[in-house]
């Protein structure tokens, strides 16, 4: 046993905080995990971990142990990764994340595009809506679109993302005007649900920022949600272009109050600050970049345009 494959066994076990778990994931039996774990211990001359039947938690020695062997370990994966960048083809098993509603649309279609190209490469994405820590989840690359606060990880923007005021041409046709924010007052309003930052619609009146804050007596938790109810004639609602695009293009929704409008929180790529980008990430980022283009097919021509963008790629 090398000193390397004992210090993974440790991190992921306090990762996981399960033996049975972690032992899954490194794809190892328990008695092997257990002879690693007991090995490190005894090359260190300390406990890092008190084990249960049930679980595992760190000991004082295996909380200050921890940073430093995922920093070794960070170390060694960077460095392979930086010979095998030069030397290999992508390959191996990519593992990303991306928010629901923009994975089902501009994710999803164009990944049997990339694996044609990148037959060696197994691609792993985890639909989620939530931020997942990249490093506890062994992510190797997630789609973000939010402002990017966290200095840990390294962002790369594949794509403006306008958001728009859309409302049915049946509802604009039996409610009052719509031609000035104030306006909003005299109008149904489909919101997220209360305290979400989507909630805040951004304008600019005689050019000063104006932030309205939308409350709808329909509040939904899903942007797909929002959209099924304003098609339907539910009211005027606020969602990314990349969801409204197509609908705008076909009638089924207009635009409104599009000369105040000030609303732009980019779609970006993230991957840990420590992490040398691999092959397989790079492959799979600058393909994404390259399908989405400089001015994404989602602004110039709505999103039923993503067939003619999987048909340009190949």
């Amino acid at each position: 046993m090398d000193l390397i494959s004992m210090m993974r066994v440790f991190v992921m076990v306090a990762d996981k905080g399960s033996m049975a778990s972690a032992g899954r994931d490194l794809n190892l039996s328990p008695s092997v995990m257990s002879k690693n774990l007991s090995a490190l211990e005894d090359r260190l001359g300390a406990r890092l971990l008190t084990r249960t039947t049930r679980s595992v938690s760190l000991t004082e020695v295996g909380h200050a142990y921890l940073d430093r062997a995922r920093r070794i370990i960070g170390d060694v994966d960077e460095a392979e990764a930086a010979v095998s960048s030069v030397t290999n083809a992508p390959r191996g098993h990519l593992r990303i994340t991306a928010p629901s509603t923009f994975s089902y649309r501009h994710i999803s279609p164009h990944l049997p595009v990339f694996r044609e190209m990148y037959p060696d490469v197994e691609v792993e994405m985890i639909i989620s809506d939530n931020e997942l820590n990249l490093v506890e989840n062994n992510i190797d690359l997630a789609i973000r679109i939010a402002l990017m606060r966290d200095s840990s990880l390294i962002s790369r923007k594949l794509a403006s993302n306008p958001r728009a005021i859309v409302a049915s041409p049946d509802y604009l046709k039996k409610k009052n005007k719509l031609i000035h924010p104030d306006d909003l007052v005299n109008h149904d309003i489909i919101s997220f649900q209360l305290g979400s930052p989507y909630n805040e619609w951004h304008f600019l009146i005689d050019n000063k920022p104006k932030v309205y804050t939308a409350k709808g007596m329909l509040q939904l938790n899903h942007g797909d949600a929002i959209l099924r109810a304003c098609i339907n004639n539910g009211g005027v609602c606020m969602l990314s272009r990349f969801v409204v695009g197509r609908h705008i293009a076909a009638g089924t929704l207009v635009p409104i109050l599009e000369n105040f409008l000030q609303e732009d929180i980019p779609i970006y790529a993230v991957y840990p600050s420590g992490k040398h980008l691999s092959p397989k990430v790079r492959a799979f980022l600058d393909f994404l970049i390259d399908t989405y283009g400089s001015v994404p097919y989602w602004d110039e021509h709505g999103d039923h345009n993503c067939d003619a963008a999987i048909r340009a790629s190949k």
